[in-house]
């Protein structure tokens, strides 16, 4: 009898231990999917005159950087976006996005209103609506709208746009710091996928 009850009590462990090992692998598998991040593009910019900047961005997978003349002491990006359901993070997909514009921007609004301005369309290339294939399936879209992120324009900084699952968002790193934290095996990485790393 007694070891009928240590097994029962056993078995009931075990199944306790699997059922919270599982929890806790739910949880961080929910937080992981729903805050994941991918990057979209990477800014850096080149004074030129009086608040006047080329804008060098760069897409993921592209090895060019496309030159844009901008105006202001910000600058912007625009996205359409495409925000799925909760439980669609979950399952493993992401939201969607196409970059759309990229611009200058003043923090003084009389200077917004006065001063010289020049927009980027970032969408030419591609036709229709980001969401569109996903029309059929609309029961995995939670949103449909713009996502916009700015920030100031900084010479001695590199700008990472990140597509989360609910907009866009930009982090920024000193140029010098992305190198030198690089290290050995960041550079070797770095050679790998073929950015230059200086010495």
């Amino acid at each position: 009898m007694k070891l009928r009850v240590v097994r029962i009590s056993l078995f009931a462990i075990v199944l306790l231990s699997l059922a919270l090992a599982l929890s806790i692998a739910g949880i961080v598998l929910t937080y992981t999917r729903l805050s994941a991040e991918t990057p979209v593009a990477e800014v850096t910019f080149e004074p030129v005159g009086a608040e006047e900047f080329n804008a060098y961005l760069r897409l993921p997978g592209e090895d060019i950087q496309r030159k844009y003349t901008i105006y202001g002491d910000q600058w912007r990006v625009d996205a359409q976006f495409v925000k799925l359901k909760p439980w669609a993070n979950i399952i493993g997909m992401d939201a969607r996005y196409r970059l759309d514009r990229l611009e200058g921007r003043y923090a003084d609004i009389e200077q917004q209103n006065t001063g010289p301005h020049r927009a980027y369309d970032l969408a030419s290339r591609y036709s229709g609506s980001v969401g569109a294939w996903l029309l059929p399936w609309n029961f995995l879209i939670d949103a449909q709208y713009g996502s916009s992120t700015y920030t100031d324009i900084s010479t001695s900084t590199t700008f990472t746009v990140y597509r989360a699952q609910s907009g866009l968002l930009v982090r920024e790193q000193p140029v010098r710091a992305i190198h030198s934290n690089a290290g050995g095996i960041g550079r070797l990485f770095h050679w790998l996928l073929g950015d230059q790393v200086p010495k």
